[in-house]
């Protein structure tokens, strides 16, 4: 049940908890560090939700124990296999018609390069097998096709301009990155938005989300993260992340202006 608390969480929570308070930092203080929000610190530490390991990192480097909470998420989790729920997006993405997201974190897995696809998969697990690897490559490869074919959904993307600075694989990584950003900004079925690093306290600090317009089905949403995850239809959550979307979406800069800062990150690479 999605409100059960599961002990592996539980058990990170606790020694997330503990390492916090002995550095002396409030939930609020961590929680502006990694960055999210305090009701996601709380349910990080009350084990309501589970952790990315990620996610875990940063907490660790936030509260300069990244090494003992890096060990502790891997004794609880790895091996850990996501549940079903997570093989339903693709599924509704070859559905859709118009899908917007948003991402604070990294650049969505439907904008990756091979590269930036294989930093990312290699992070979180530096001894993982080449062949692993390549597989997880292929296969997210693979999810972008429906945005190649004739008639693809409508993508619109907003990004935190954290993700553009955020130092994934090497300069080289970065750089193919974000010159495919700009190359897909230029399709007419593409949008891609960028709030600023300097917004003040915007509301898409905890977690990536997914909305997807379905026919027959209407908008669906996609929360990656939180107690509650994969496809919901439900009406209520749906209208209130909506409204968060139309909120991010009016903090982001328009199209050229976002264009604009992708270049200019992208020239201050070294």
């Amino acid at each position: 049940m999605a409100n059960e608390v599961d002990p592996k969480a539980q058990r990170f929570g606790a020694e997330v908890r503990r390492i916090r308070e002995q550095a002396g930092f409030s939930q609020t203080r961590l929680a502006s560090l990694i960055p999210a929000s305090q009701a996601t610190v709380s349910d990080i530490e009350l084990g309501k939700t589970p952790t990315k390991k990620v996610t875990a990192q940063r907490i660790g480097q936030a509260l300069n124990s990244e090494e003992r909470l890096v060990s502790v998420w891997e004794d609880q989790y790895e091996g850990y296999k996501p549940p079903d729920w997570y093989k339903e997006l693709p599924l509704v993405e070859q559905r859709a018609t118009q899908i917007q997201q948003y991402h604070p974190l990294l650049v969505p897995g439907l904008l990756q390069t091979r590269d930036y696809m294989r930093a990312t998969i290699r992070a979180p697990k530096k001894t993982a097998q080449q062949e692993a690897i390549d597989a997880k490559v292929e296969e997210r490869s693979e999810r972008q096709n429906f945005l190649k074919r004739e008639n693809p959904p409508f993508y619109s993307v907003v990004l935190d301009e954290t993700v553009l600075h955020r130092r994934i694989g090497s300069p080289d990584t970065m750089r193919g990155q974000l010159e495919y950003l700009l190359e897909a900004s230029a399709q007419s079925r593409m949008e891609i938005l960028v709030i600023p690093a300097d917004t003040w306290d915007h509301p898409g600090l905890d977690n990536g989300v997914i909305l997807l317009k379905v026919p027959n089905s209407g908008t669906l949403l996609y929360l990656e993260t939180g107690p509650i995850g994969g496809v919901i239809s439900d009406t209520r959550m749906v209208d209130e992340y909506i409204s968060l979307m139309s909120d991010l979406r009016g903090l982001a800069l328009p199209p050229n202006q976002t264009r604009s800062l992708i270049k200019k990150v992208l020239g201050e690479i070294e």
